[in-house]
């Protein structure tokens, strides 16, 4: 008698649901007892759970990356009654999430000069979170509201047909969380909010964040929402708002971050020329 390898290759449908190519080894002894046969089937038996076992391990999570964006510019006015002799274009933006996971900041002690640290917060495929550090601090009220802002993740800059820059917006402070729809359709995007506030002044540990197809708007009237346009020319200009201007998050990609219109201002008006294009998903 004598002993005789042989190897197949098996489609074999794993736990996690994928289907995957293994390679089985029997040993056959010629001729074969039904002890034999059974010794075979034990052996190719165990060399599949030890194949299954080393592929369900070495499936690790993976993580679920966010990607902050703009929506299309909308809501502009020129304000010249707000403050005396001073001329304000405003406006209304709304920062969003088209990524394949939460957006999500955590500010958190010691306060630096009233101002929390921040760290973003990455969620993986099995539910876990991680953390890093970012550039970013969270300041109190900045807008007349009493909650915690995420400072300068928003940026807006008018220019000319130049390319010049002719102003800034004058907010600084965002408080972000699920306020606007903006694409439920995309994957992972919850039906209602998950986030819902930005914390209170006795907080030290604030949790913000934008689900996936979500975003939080900025309406045009509230406080420090324009760009001074005192004196400005009349003609057309560009006008670009940033998300993430300071790339302190870690994002699925950094190319989409921006929307930007075309407008004719003059002292009294503004006509939206091109109304622009909002963040696509990369």
């Amino acid at each position: 008698m004598r002993a005789t390898p042989r190897v197949e290759l098996t489609f074999v449908q794993l736990p996690t649901g994928r289907t995957m190519l293994f390679p089985f080894i029997s040993i056959w002894w010629e001729p074969m007892s039904q002890l034999r046969r059974s010794l075979a089937a034990s052996i190719t038996l165990a060399l599949l759970a030890t194949t299954l076992s080393i592929s369900v391990v070495a499936a690790a999570p993976t993580p679920l990356m966010p990607d902050l964006g703009m929506a299309r510019l909308r809501g502009f006015s020129v304000d010249r009654t707000s403050t005396p002799g001073k001329t304000k274009l405003r406006f209304t933006t709304v920062i969003i999430n088209i990524g394949d996971g939460p957006f999500q900041a955590f500010g958190h002690g010691p306060k630096t000069n009233g101002e929390l640290l921040v760290d973003g917060m990455i969620k993986d495929s099995a539910g876990n979170w991680s953390s890093y550090a970012t550039p970013y601090h969270m300041i109190f009220a900045g807008d007349a509201h009493q909650h915690w802002h995420v400072k300068d993740i928003e940026r807006y800059v008018l220019r000319n047909t130049a390319g010049q820059n002719k102003g800034t917006g004058e907010k600084h402070g965002f408080c972000f969380y699920d306020n606007e729809e903006f694409d439920l359709s995309l994957p992972g995007a919850p039906s209602s909010p998950r986030y819902t506030g930005c914390g209170r002044n006795q907080d030290t540990n604030v949790t913000v964040g934008l689900s996936v197809g979500w975003g939080d708007h900025y309406p045009a009237k509230i406080p420090d929402q324009y760009i001074d346009i005192t004196g400005l020319p009349s003609g057309n200009y560009t006008l670009t708002a940033t998300a993430d201007p300071g790339r302190g998050f870690m994002e699925r990609c950094e190319g989409n971050n921006i929307t930007t219109a075309t407008l004719h201002i003059t002292s009294t008006s503004v006509t939206v020329v091109t109304a622009g294009t909002p963040s696509k998903r990369c």
